[in-house]
């Protein structure tokens, strides 16, 4: 893919998406472009519902570490699987 053509693309995904202009310039969004632009195979992209359960395995990951930084016992406890059940899926 030239430079040319991942412009066009990355202004049609703003516009697409309803992005704000700002998201071409966060740090995230560029080093997501620089991993694929290394792929030598392309990139797989997610479906909604296996992005959905990785979202929540790494929030509940991070309370974890959370929890083991502040050496915090069970005051931290969360059940992911009723999240999962009560938080709708585009």
């Amino acid at each position: 893919m030239t430079d040319k053509l991942f412009k066009q693309a990355a202004i049609e995904w703003l516009v697409a998406t309803d992005q704000p202009i700002q998201a071409l310039e966060h740090p995230k969004f560029k080093e997501m472009v620089d991993i694929a632009s290394h792929a030598t195979n392309g990139v797989k992209i997610l479906g909604r519902k296996a992005t959905h359960a990785k979202i929540m395995r790494m929030f509940k990951n991070h309370l974890m570490r959370l929890r083991n930084t502040l050496n915090v016992s069970n005051v931290l406890s969360i059940d992911c699987t009723v999240a999962q059940k009560t938080v709708p899926m585009f």
